[in-house]
């Protein structure tokens, strides 16, 4: 075995590398104590060395700083980019291509006249109907999303048969890609779809429906479809909150012979209540930002984030004001959303005072 080892490294440098390494460590930290803690932070001397210049109070900030450096590259940076993209105009996405525009593109999102032409502007048209679509659509899918995921959680919280199992399978969809959902769901209900012939086989229907494009049924299956793809998500949620609620109380509710649908209203929501208002809040938010599904099913209607998508450019040819138009969109989305969270947090806080 020595001859083996004695091969593997003739001709190589690492030994005398890892020799001087071990060396340098020795003389920078002089370690004391037994041979396997001297021998350990011999081998560890970088970390150790940062450890003692950084401090028992600044070794946490080191370990964070990668991560804030990354959240800060693809977060803050194209927050800032946005805001610039908002004030300015132009084709191009460098800034010095770019003309400052000040509050034009609010004016061209919002007003009744183009400020440039002094036409009848069209764009404030289009950014007021997908704002009204996106709100109708998130006032059907979050109730929906809320009652279909406490009944889920509800039922998977009880002793059944497979309950992993179950769980599992209602989790699945989270993990899929959305724009796979997506397509997954226009194979069923294309206008030659697997739902289109099975009603036409069993005599339900007599001609193929194109059902995302049918003005009756497209935010009907938008939300069912958004609702099946996120379920499991908010249904974990809500079953680590079942989960928290003692057992003791359903307990002393049913010695006292306390109907089950009595401990639900009674025990269950109060109690899951702080759970429910992050699982509104949350869901809220989420639909707000509805876009991937959505737009790889092509429905008719469309949604604020698709129109954020469609104006900025990113599809087709871009134009003068195009991107600044977007950017200013996305910030008033953005006001939304904030106003959302504080929401929940003011709430939260409310609901946790004793």
């Amino acid at each position: 075995m020595r001859d083996a080892f004695a091969a593997a490294f003739s001709g190589s440098s690492w030994p005398l590398a890892l020799l001087i390494y071990m060396l340098i460590g020795w003389a920078i930290l002089r370690p004391s104590g037994s041979f396997w803690t001297r021998f350990c932070t011999v081998i560890g001397w970088p970390l150790e060395m940062v450890q003692r210049l950084a401090g028992a109070t600044g070794l946490p900030y080191l370990f964070l700083l990668p991560n804030m450096l990354i959240f800060g590259l693809f977060t803050f940076a194209p927050l800032f980019i946005n805001i610039g993209f908002s004030v300015t105009d132009g084709q191009s996405i460098q800034f010095e291509e770019r003309t400052f525009a000040g509050a034009d593109n609010l004016s061209r999102l919002l007003s009744e006249t183009q400020i440039d032409t002094g036409a009848e502007n069209r764009e404030d048209d289009k950014f007021k109907a997908a704002v009204y679509d996106t709100a109708i659509f998130v006032i059907l899918q979050v109730p929906v999303m809320i009652v279909v995921a406490l009944m889920t959680a509800l039922a998977l919280n009880r002793k059944i048969i497979g309950r992993a199992f179950w769980r599992a399978v209602f989790f699945y969809p989270v993990m899929l890609s959305p724009v796979v959902v997506g397509f997954l769901w226009t194979l069923i209900l294309k206008r030659q779809g697997a739902l289109s012939q099975t009603l036409i086989s069993w005599g339900w229907i007599s001609e193929p429906i194109q059902w995302l494009t049918d003005p009756s049924w497209t935010m009907f299956w938008s939300v069912l479809v958004y609702t099946w793809a996120h379920l499991g998500f908010y249904m974990l949620i809500l079953l680590a909150g079942l989960q928290a609620i003692p057992r003791d109380v359903y307990e002393a509710a049913e010695m006292d012979g306390t109907p089950a649908w009595r401990q639900l209203t009674r025990i269950t929501i109060p109690l899951l209540a702080p759970t429910l208002l992050v699982v509104t809040v949350l869901s809220l938010i989420k639909a707000v930002q509805a876009f991937e599904e959505l737009y790889a099913m092509n429905v008719r209607w469309i949604s604020l984030v698709a129109y954020i998508f469609d104006t900025s450019g990113l599809r087709g040819q871009p134009t003068t004001h195009g991107l600044g138009i977007a950017a200013m969109a996305s910030l008033l989305v953005a006001v939304v959303l904030i106003c959302l969270s504080l929401l929940q947090v003011y709430l939260s806080s409310k609901a946790n005072k004793p």
